[in-house]
C-alpha cells in the first residue's frame, strides 16, 4: 500500500464535516472471543474464572508458607530444611490440596451453571475452615496451631471477598460458617491436650475475637466491591443493551459489542463521546435517523438509537461475522472475476436504495464493504459506515453541514468531482468509488499509487488508469473490464447514470453467475485463518485513512481564495512531483 494511503490529514479548525471522518470497522468476533468478553464482564464464566484463580492463589501461598515455616524451624533445629519441609506436609495439608483440586475440577466441569459454581464457592471456604481447625489438634504447639489457624481464617475469607463476586450477606454467612469449626476446636483441643499456658476459655475468646474481626473485614470488603461491580454493570447498560466489550475507538466515540437484554441478540453499539460539537451531533443524529430507514439486505441494519442518562448519543447496528474486502485481498490476493461481479452487483443494490432516498455515501472503499460467509446464501455483502452520508437536495446540509470547498472521503477511492470539492455531487460519484473498489478486487492494488495524498488526488483528476488486465499482467473478461473502466470515467456524464444501470451491466457479463455458493463455502473454509492474520496486520499498519478538510474554515496567512477548492485548479502539468533535493547528512 502506498504511503499516501496511510496518511491521516489533520487541519486545524476544520468545519462540521471533520467529526464524521472516522473509520469504524466492525471486526469479526469468534465464539472464543465472545466467551472471553463475557468472562471479563460477569456471569457464570467470570465466577468460574475467579474460583480457579483463588484455588491457584491459595495453593501458591501454602507452598511459600510451608517453605518459610520450615526455613524458620531449621535455624533452631538439628534437622535440615528439607527434612522439616517434608514433615510440614501432614494429612491436613494433603487434604487441603485435595479440596483445592476438587473445587478447580468442579469449576471446569460446570462453566455455565451459576448454582453449581456458588455451591463450589461455599464448599471451598467451609471445607478450608474445617481442615484448618485440625491445626489445634495436630500442631506440635497447640497455642501456635490456634494462632496459625486464626491467621488463615482471617486471610482466606478476605482474599475471597476481593476475588469472588459476592454480596455482603453471603460473605458474612460463609465466613462465619468457616470460623465455627475453628472456634469449637479452640475450646476443645486445649482440654484434650492439657494446655497449661492459658485456659481453654481464654484461648477460645481470643480466637473468637480475631474471627469476628476477620468476618467484619471480609463482609465490608465484599459489600464495597460487590457494590462497585453493580455500579459498573449499570454503567455498561445503554437502554436495553448491555455492553460486553470494546471493539474499537476513535476521535468521536467508542464501538462496543453488546447484547439486547430481552432479545438476547448480539449487536454493535457506537457510543459518541461527550466532546462532540452540538452541530455535528445534530447532523449525526439526523443521518442515523435517515440511515435507519434503509432496509436493503445488503446495507448494514441500524436497530436503535438514543441517548444515555448522561446525554451521550448512541446507536445500535447489526453484528456481522466475516471480513471486509481490504482484509480479503490482503489475505489471498486478487479475486476471481466472477466473485468480483457477485460482490459489486450486491453493493449496487444497496446504493440503489440509498440513492433513491437521496443519500450519497461518499466513502465507498474496500474496508466499508463487508463480506459475510453465512447469511443463508454465502458471500453476502454489507455496505457499512454511512458516517459521511450526504442527503442530496437537503437545505440544512447546503447551509453548512456539507458546504462546497470541503474535502471528505478516502483519497484512494474518491471521484474527481469529490476531490475538486464540487457542490453538485450525485450518485455517479459513489459509482466511481465502487468502480475503484472493483479495480482493487481484480488487481489486488488501488487504482492509483502515489507518495502523497496530493499526488493521488491529482492522478484521480488527470491520469488515465491502466486497464485492470494490464495492471494484473493477465487477461480478464473484456465485458467486466468495460464496466469497471466506464465507472472510472473522469466526466460523470460518461459513467453509468445510476446504480441500477451498473447492476444491469454486471448481470449482462458473460460469467455473471459463475461464482456459486459451493465456491464461496470452500473459499471460506480454506482461508479463514489467513483472514485473521491479514486483519491483525491491517489494524497494526493502519488502513487507508478517511479525511475531512473544510478549506473555507482555514485561518491564517495561507487562507487565500484559491484554497476554497484546493484541487480544482490543479492542472496535469502542475500535478507533476517537484524535483527531489538532496539534503546533506546532519542538516
Amino acid at each position: 500500500m502506498p504511503p499516501a494511503a496511510d496518511t491521516r490529514i489533520q487541519v486545524p479548525n476544520t468545519g462540521s464535516d471533520s467529526p464524521e471522518a472516522e473509520k469504524w470497522v466492525v471486526p469479526r468476533v469468534t465464539g472464543a472471543d465472545s466467551a472471553s468478553l463475557e468472562a471479563s464482564t460477569g456471569g457464570p464464566r467470570f465466577l468460574q474464572k475467579r474460583l480457579l484463580l483463588i484455588c491457584k492463589t491459595i495453593a501458591l501461598i501454602d507452598v511459600v508458607y510451608y517453605a518459610l515455616f520450615a526455613l524458620a524451624l531449621s535455624l533452631d533445629s538439628k534437622d535440615d530444611f528439607f527434612t522439616l519441609l517434608t514433615q510440614s506436609f501432614s494429612l491436613e495439608t494433603l487434604g487441603e490440596y485435595g479440596l483445592l483440586t476438587l473445587i478447580a475440577v468442579g469449576a471446569r466441569l460446570c462453566p455455565n451453571s451459576i448454582g453449581a459454581l456458588r455451591a463450589l464457592d461455599a464448599g471451598l471456604l467451609l471445607g478450608l475452615g474445617t481442615l484448618w481447625s485440625s491445626w489445634c489438634f495436630i500442631h506440635p504447639y497447640p497455642a501456635l496451631g490456634a494462632y496459625e489457624m486464626v491467621l488463615a481464617l482471617v486471610a482466606a475469607p478476605l482474599l475471597r471477598a476481593v476475588l469472588v463476586p459476592s454480596s455482603g450477606v453471603r460473605t458474612f454467612l460463609l465466613t462465619a460458617g468457616a470460623c465455627v469449626p475453628g472456634l469449637i476446636a479452640s475450646f476443645v483441643a486445649p482440654r484434650m491436650r492439657h494446655l497449661t499456658m492459658m485456659t481453654p476459655a481464654t484461648l477460645g475468646i481470643l480466637v473468637l475475637n480475631w474471627c469476628s474481626l476477620g468476618t467484619a473485614f471480609s463482609t465490608v470488603a465484599s459489600t464495597v466491591i460487590y457494590g462497585l461491580r453493580r455500579e459498573v454493570k449499570r454503567a455498561r447498560r445503554l437502554g436495553q443493551y448491555t455492553l460486553l466489550g470494546k471493539l474499537g475507538q476513535g476521535g468521536m466515540g467508542v464501538v462496543y459489542l453488546a447484547r439486547h437484554a430481552l432479545l438476547r441478540r448480539r449487536t454493535v453499539v457506537k457510543l459518541l463521546s461527550g466532546s462532540t460539537s452540538p452541530l455535528a451531533l445534530d447532523r449525526f443524529e439526523r443521518e442515523v435517523q435517515i440511515t435507519s430507514q434503509l432496509t436493503h439486505p445488503n446495507t448494514i441494519a441500524v436497530y436503535d438509537f438514543g441517548r444515555t442518562e448522561d446525554g451521550l448519543f448512541y446507536y445500535a447496528m447489526e453484528h456481522l461475522e466475516g471480513s471486509d474486502l481490504e482484509a480479503l485481498v490482503a489475505a489471498t490476493g486478487p479475486c476471481p472475476p466472477a466473485r468480483v461481479i457477485h460482490i459489486l452487483r450486491q453493493a449496487c443494490g444497496a446504493l440503489e436504495e440509498a440513492h433513491a432516498r437521496g443519500l450519497l455515501h461518499r466513502d465507498i472503499k474496500p474496508s466499508n464493504l463487508f463480506l459475510c460467509p453465512r447469511r443463508g446464501p454465502s458471500d453476502v455483502v454489507k455496505v457499512l459506515d454511512f458516517g459521511l452520508v450526504k442527503q442530496l437536495n437537503d437545505p440544512a446540509q447546503s447551509r453548512g453541514a456539507s458546504r462546497a470547498g470541503s474535502l471528505v472521503g478516502t483519497p484512494l477511492y474518491m471521484s474527481p468531482e469529490q476531490i475538486a470539492g464540487s457542490s453538485e455531487l450525485d450518485a455517479r460519484s459513489d459509482l466511481y468509488a465502487l468502480g475503484a473498489v472493483g479495480y482493487f478486487l481484480l488487481t489486488g492494488a488501488p487504482l492509483f499509487d502515489g507518495k502523497t495524498t496530493i499526488e493521488v488526488c491529482c492522478q484521480h483528476l488527470h491520469a488515465a488508469p491502466l486497464l485492470p488486465s494490464a495492471r494484473l499482467g493477465q487477461a480478464l473478461p473484456a465485458d467486466l473490464e468495460f464496466v469497471i473502466m466506464k465507472c472510472l470515467e473522469k466526466n460523470p456524464k460518461a459513467r453509468y447514470a445510476n446504480a441500477r444501470e451498473m447492476r444491469s451491466a454486471l448481470f449482462a457479463c458473460q460469467n455473471a453467475d459463475a461464482w456459486r455458493e459451493d465456491d464461496a463455502l470452500a473459499w471460506w473454509a480454506e482461508h479463514e485463518r489467513a483472514l485473521d492474520a491479514a486483519r491483525i496486520t491491517l489494524e497494526r499498519d493502519e488502513r487507508p485513512a478517511t479525511i475531512a478538510v473544510d478549506w473555507s474554515q482555514r485561518r491564517g496567512s495561507d487562507a487565500q481564495p484559491s484554497f476554497r477548492r484546493p484541487f480544482a485548479s490543479l492542472t496535469k502539468e502542475n500535478c507533476e512531483p517537484p524535483p527531489t533535493s538532496t539534503v546533506p547528512e546532519g542538516a
